[in-house]
């Protein structure tokens, strides 16, 4: 399977999409190949133009036509399997760059874009289904420096991801408040509305996040009491625990995923 990966660098648009990306390849229609899912606190918006993708979860990714679907901030991994053509375009948004393009909660994405967007989206689709890498991502840059609204922006919520992910997440939802002048309840709601998760699991996940990195870069056996310090755990298996609720999967057998899907997508 090839993978190619672009950073974005666009000024109006590198503070709400991290990176173009795509996957190409053809794999065994009888085994096929399962993939895992895990949580980066992003949303991602996929266009489909190779073989169906079969769901291994029983949530779903949300779909917005049968090749075009939003794999949302979530809090659990979720795992597919892919076989035959693969052929797949993401878009990956950091902090509320999605909804500054749906211009709605994330919770309505089960609904579809708005009608306006919808259009646009599917033409964006039939225009990607013939191009380059290269070309395709310049042609999804023209799209959503056209339909990203950044006048959308709160001030409290990108503060509140950038204290987040100064302190690896090891920071309490109270404390963030106070840090951005909000109540707990508001950052509640905009944690929920723009991005699709609470605070507290946004925090969760960066904190994994970060010593999953640590335990995918390791050749050796982990130290693990590096980590339950660092971390500041109350004890190995609270880290251990920690890890299971995110990724479904205990820390050593993650070292298994390096260089697969998840570790892309770091």
């Amino acid at each position: 399977m090839n993978y190619d990966e672009k950073i974005v660098t666009h000024e109006y648009l590198k503070d709400d999409v991290l990176c173009y990306w795509q996957m190409s390849g053809d794999i065994d229609y009888i085994v096929g190949i399962h993939s895992r899912f895990l949580p980066k606190g992003q949303n991602l918006l996929i266009f489909n133009h190779g073989s169906d993708i079969e769901y291994l979860d029983a949530t779903k990714f949300k779909c917005l036509n049968p090749k075009i679907f939003v794999v949302p901030a979530f809090a659990t991994s979720r795992r597919i399997n892919q076989k035959g053509k693969i052929d797949l375009f993401g878009i990956s948004f950091i902090g509320d760059g999605l909804y500054k393009l749906m211009k709605q909660p994330i919770s309505k994405i089960a609904g579809g874009f708005p009608d306006a967007l919808q259009q646009k989206i599917e033409e964006l689709n039939a225009e990607l289904s013939v191009l380059s890498f290269s070309k395709k991502t310049k042609c999804a840059e023209k799209f959503l420096t056209g339909n990203l609204d950044r006048n959308l922006n709160s001030p409290p919520l990108q503060q509140a991801i950038k204290i987040i992910h100064q302190s690896k997440g090891i920071i309490t939802v109270s404390e963030i408040a106070n840090n951005v002048y909000v109540s707990e309840r508001q950052l509640q709601r905009l944690f929920k509305t723009r991005i699709g998760i609470s605070p507290k699991d946004y925090c969760k996940i960066i904190r994994v996040n970060n010593y999953m990195d640590f335990i995918l870069s390791k050749d050796n056996p982990v130290d693990w009491m590096e980590l339950v310090v660092e971390y500041n755990y109350h004890d190995q298996p609270h880290l251990i625990n920690e890890v299971k609720s995110i990724a479904k999967l205990a820390p050593k057998k993650l070292q298994s995923y390096r260089d697969t899907l998840y570790h892309r997508f770091i």
